[in-house]
């Protein structure tokens, strides 16, 4: 299973014009229609409940161990023990439960992807 919450700012800011944004919004609801995934996005209007500010990866493995890897626009960090990484895991569950259902996540980037020219 793969679980991705994007912030709002990701849809609506403008990168490599129409053609680029279209093909973004057409790939991310492709991956929302995947059996194996959920995606959410945080809406704006969270505010500062939004929890984290750089791209974080959870990876729950067979073991049943965590891990994770968070990276800044200098560096990467790849944190192994699952003692470190549970608050981290608790975060992101509380980020999901504020964040839009999948279903209003994908009504709303198909919104957006019909607003393009």
């Amino acid at each position: 299973m793969i679980h991705a919450v994007l912030d709002e700012s990701c849809l609506r800011r403008p990168v490599g014009g129409d053609a680029v944004m279209a093909a973004q919004f057409d790939r991310l609801l492709s991956f929302a229609r995947l059996p194996h995934t959920v995606l959410q996005v945080a809406p704006f209007c969270i505010g500062e409940a939004r929890a984290f500010d750089l791209p974080v990866y959870i990876l729950t493995l067979a073991d049943r161990s965590l891990m994770s890897y968070a990276e800044s626009a200098q560096q990467g960090n790849l944190e192994r023990d699952s003692d470190a990484v549970q608050p981290m895991l608790t975060t992101y569950y509380q980020l999901q439960a504020r964040a839009l259902s999948q279903d209003a996540s994908v009504a709303l980037i198909t919104q957006l992807r019909e607003d393009l020219p």
